[in-house]
């Protein structure tokens, strides 16, 4: 995730954590011990962000190599918005965050401007994969390394079967995932994977059951040796047979016997309400807990997409009387105040084994959209993104995960 049928952008926080309560083992029985989790954050400088950049980007690429954080290409609006006659710009630099020099710099350049795509880690670096540039969705894959004068290099890789973007991906070692968005510009039921050491090229798995899912999160898990996919969140926009709807139900793949399933709901646990998960951010944490953050507003969000997808089916209008109806839309959603889109500002975890949410904190600062999260052992970070639809922050946040045994 870019906007709402053409203007909502992608949405994903940027979040702070606290103590998170986990067993010391998999199953009560094994120990009556207990962990506590914990984020330690840092906010980087924006020094280096130079130009246009220096607004901030939503859905760029990025990696952590070797504790190396590296961010590539991205979106904004560096002017006017879509509806007062501004264009979305796409980036291609490739930028180094420099720890010691506390600044960004560049290091190279995409072979194309592009955003909206996937990043998974992989043991020889990362792999960025599909997204859309000013012109058209994207199949290429890039697998991303550093040289040891930390120089760039882009391997070309094998291309998606089709263009995808608006997805989400995961990875468990050199099996890689993509899930969701728009495939050959629509939204889309489809899951692919490649080995990275051994395939050729990407493999087409049965579609997940249920709605499309523009904009969902994608978690991998591995228990007893069996490797789990866990797919939450996104949102449809409707077609001609049905109307728009947020997902909450969560579904969950075995890659051993190729079965989708039911694992839970995305339900508060306080106040028994749907949330979304709707261009949020997920990883998994122990393997046992996934780390939701971000997502837009469920009924703010699916109250603008039934609005539009109202007035485009709406018969009784002219293609003139709906252009007007969209325009007068846009100009009241895309012109509030922050508060107003109530950006999740909940940070969940989903157990795994019991089926259950806990909310972990709860922080105005956690309200953003369209970072990027990339991790590695018990350090991510979420780079940049927006704080409302059209609105980008250039900051980029360091989470270190402590986990305490009692």
């Amino acid at each position: 995730m870019n906007y709402i049928i053409s203007h909502i952008t992608r949405l994903l926080l940027v979040v702070l954590i606290t103590i998170i309560p986990l067993s010391c083992n998999e199953t009560k029985s094994k120990s009556t011990k207990n962990k506590t989790m914990n984020i330690n954050w840092k906010k980087l400088s924006t020094n280096g962000l130079t130009g246009d950049l220096n607004k901030g980007v939503s859905a760029a690429y990025a990696a952590l190599i070797d504790g190396n954080l590296i961010v590539a290409g991205g979106a904004n609006f560096p002017g006017k918005l879509g509806f007062e006659g501004g264009s979305k710009a796409f980036y291609d630099e490739i930028m180094l965050y420099d720890d010691i020099a506390e600044e960004w710099r560049v290091i190279g350049h995409l072979p194309t401007a592009s955003a909206y795509g996937v990043s998974v880690p992989v043991s020889e670096g990362a792999l960025w994969i599909g997204g859309n540039n000013e012109k058209e969705s994207l199949k290429s894959c890039y697998q991303v390394s550093l040289t040891s004068n930390n120089e760039i290099s882009l391997k070309t890789f094998p291309d998606l079967p089709s263009p995808m973007d608006n997805f989400y991906g995961c990875s468990i070692g050199d099996l890689v995932f993509v899930a969701g968005g728009n495939v050959n510009g629509k939204p889309s039921n489809s899951i692919y994977s490649i080995n990275t050491k051994t395939d050729s090229a990407w493999t087409k798995l049965d579609d997940y059951p249920g709605i499309p899912r523009v904009q969902p999160v994608l978690s991998s898990v591995e228990k007893e040796d069996r490797i789990y996919i866990y797919l939450m969140g996104g949102f449809f926009g409707g077609n001609d047979n049905q109307e728009p709807a947020m997902a909450t139900d969560i579904l969950r793949y075995d890659v051993a016997d190729k079965v989708w399933s039911k694992a839970g709901e995305q339900v508060d646990s306080a106040t028994g309400e749907p949330f979304s998960l709707g261009g949020a951010a997920a990883f998994s944490i122990d393997n046992r807990y996934i780390l939701c953050i971000g997502g837009v507003n469920y009924n703010i969000f699916l109250d603008a997409i039934t609005t539009q997808y109202n007035i485009g089916s709406n018969t009784k209008l002219t293609p003139e009387e709906k252009k007007e109806e969209n325009l007068n839309f846009s100009k009241h959603y895309m012109t509030q105040p922050v508060d107003y889109y109530k950006f999740n500002t909940e940070c969940r975890v989903f157990d795994i084994f019991t089926s259950k949410w806990k909310t972990i904190d709860n922080t105005p600062d956690a309200a953003r959209a369209g970072a990027t999260v990339v991790y590695e052992g018990n350090k991510f970070y979420a780079i940049q993104g927006e704080l409302k639809p059209g609105l980008r922050s250039a900051e980029t946040f360091m989470g270190e995960i402590i986990i305490n045994i009692k």
